[in-house]
């Protein structure tokens, strides 16, 4: 199948219409209530929120409040939440003898968002990798060409989903990172941090719905 051949073939692994709209309502409203509630809660400085919990133990005033670090806590659970969900359709895949290309997606998946997560747990690109002699920007290429290359090996898959989502969440990030790399000021942090949590609502809610929805069609292969 070729690009051209593969966007000409019906969103077969996109769900109905009506199921459709409810699942990109429920991914847009959930973060944007989230990120809307974490800003004007009154309660905290919203920087607090969105910061690492070690970070915000670090910089507030008075440590510490369960609310420290609450949008990077849920973003990691998101994360986490996904990878798990993409890594256990791999393996129900495998034991259905699923085609190659559905497991390789599935388990690509998989990998690469729990690497994100991990990394945006331990602030890999941030702390750990720069305090080894790795630049932050090293690593953010390294990220970059490996989402890449994850696509490129998955896009047989991918153009027959729901891409609006998976748009949706590249441009969050690309968003996301360029107010990290350009302002470099933690006085944006809210606006960076949003960016990126609707980004990963947006990530999980495309790769758990595909999954969901290759796992409902593809049906075991007995010999």
């Amino acid at each position: 199948m070729t690009l051209a051949e593969a966007f000409r073939t019906p969103r077969a692994y996109t769900w109905p219409a009506s199921s459709r709209v409810a699942l990109h309502a429920f991914t847009y409203l959930f973060p944007i209530s989230v990120l809307a509630a974490a800003v004007l809660q009154p309660w905290e400085d919203p920087k607090l929120l969105f910061f690492d919990v070690i970070v915000s133990a670090e910089v507030a005033r008075e440590c510490c409040s369960v609310a420290y670090g609450f949008v990077s806590q849920l973003g990691i659970l998101v994360w986490t939440t996904t990878a798990a969900s993409c890594l256990f359709g791999g393996l129900v895949m495998a034991m259905n003898g699923s085609s190659k290309d559905l497991f390789s997606f599935a388990i690509t998946a998989g990998l690469l968002t729990g690497w994100l997560g991990i990394d945006d747990a331990f602030l890999l690109h941030e702390k750990v990798f720069p305090a080894v002699g790795i630049p932050q920007f090293v690593v953010l290429i390294v990220y970059c060409l490996t989402t890449l290359l994850y696509l490129i090996a998955s896009w047989k898959i991918l153009v027959r989903s729901d891409l609006v989502l998976l748009a949706a969440a590249g441009s969050a990030f690309v968003a996301s990172v360029a107010i990290d790399v350009v302002l470099k000021t933690p006085n944006w942090v809210v606006l960076e941090d949003s960016f990126k949590f609707f980004g990963i609502c947006c990530w999980a809610s495309f790769h758990i719905s595909t999954m969901l929805r290759l796992m409902t069609i593809d049906k075991p292969r007995h010999e």
